[in-house]
């Protein structure tokens, strides 16, 4: 059917935005609850919510993983130890839905079995993966827009699994296309898809730096961070269930990364004309020392 992260995807959903790549690293199950799931016992080990109370998240854990409550796209079940997402399905919104499956229950799983995952954007250079992170808002995906256009690979646009077997930190592809933010004439705001703007899809690729987005400025700055420094400034951008064990685990896993991959700390520019120059001189700056 498709790849995600290096893994195979076996989905009684249909998803287009896998890579066509062949999974080498297994196969993960995407099914279709047969029945509602079960309210989850107790209390989340993890929630999001707004100003006004509305929770738009919120993390369980069960006897074999833990489960993902995500209004309005529903509750997704995930068990690590066969590699399954069982979706509960909400509101009817299949590009939300699938969205939530790739960016928030499979990276959570992978989470849950070992792997490094950040709420990041990326693209490849010269064969090794350059990563942005921080929050709603930082331009990560506007970035990586615009590298795509200019002739870079794009890695993934809402979370990068990255594997620390075998010592060298890798990157693997996340979901193809890139979810923009468009106003209408009614003045709200919509998401929609951009097909891949980069040349074809990467490979796995051997991790080259890690850059956090600052807000946003009047021009492009670029700060080198050393490893104890930006291992606090990075946590907030770790995917994971939100447990205690697990915080722990992604934190340990991200010390280890920093040990060989360099970070840094940028701001792009306000300017959107400004970005595709200021995210060409940001490469330069961070693969070269990198």
């Amino acid at each position: 059917m498709g790849s995600l992260y290096g893994f195979e995807l076996e989905s009684e959903l249909p998803l287009r935005r896998l890579n066509r790549a062949p999974g080498e690293r297994g196969t993960l199950l995407i099914e279709v609850a047969r029945e509602p799931l079960a309210a989850p016992v107790g209390e989340p080990v993890s929630v999001l919510e707004d100003e006004a109370g509305m929770r738009w998240y919120a993390s369980y854990e069960t006897r074999d993983g833990c489960m993902l409550v995500l209004p309005p796209s529903g509750s997704f079940l995930l068990e690590p130890g066969t590699g399954r997402v069982v979706v509960d399905a909400g509101d009817g919104d299949p590009d939300l839905l699938e969205h939530r499956i790739a960016s928030s229950a499979v990276c959570t799983l992978l989470s849950l079995r070992g792997d490094l995952v950040l709420h990041a954007s990326g693209v490849e250079v010269e064969g090794r993966a350059v990563l942005f992170c921080g929050p709603t808002g930082r331009g990560k995906s506007s970035l990586v827009r615009a590298l795509g256009e200019s002739g870079r690979r794009v890695v993934g646009e809402d979370g990068i699994c990255v594997s620390l077997a075998g010592g060298a930190p890798t990157a693997f592809p996340g979901a193809r296309g890139i979810r923009v933010r468009r106003r209408g004439e009614s003045g709200g705001v919509s998401p929609d898809l951009v097909p891949d703007p980069g040349p074809g899809e990467p490979s796995p690729s051997p991790l080259a730096a890690i850059v956090l987005l600052r807000e946003r400025g009047g021009a492009l700055d670029v700060e080198a961070l050393e490893p104890v420094r930006a291992l606090p400034l990075l946590t907030p951008n770790l995917i994971h269930n939100g447990s205690r064990g697990e915080i722990g685990g992604a934190f340990s896993l991200l010390a280890g990364a920093l040990r060989t991959v360099p970070a840094f700390a940028a701001s792009l520019p306000d300017d959107l004309a400004a970005l595709p120059d200021a995210a060409a001189r940001l490469l330069d700056a961070v693969a070269v020392r990198g």
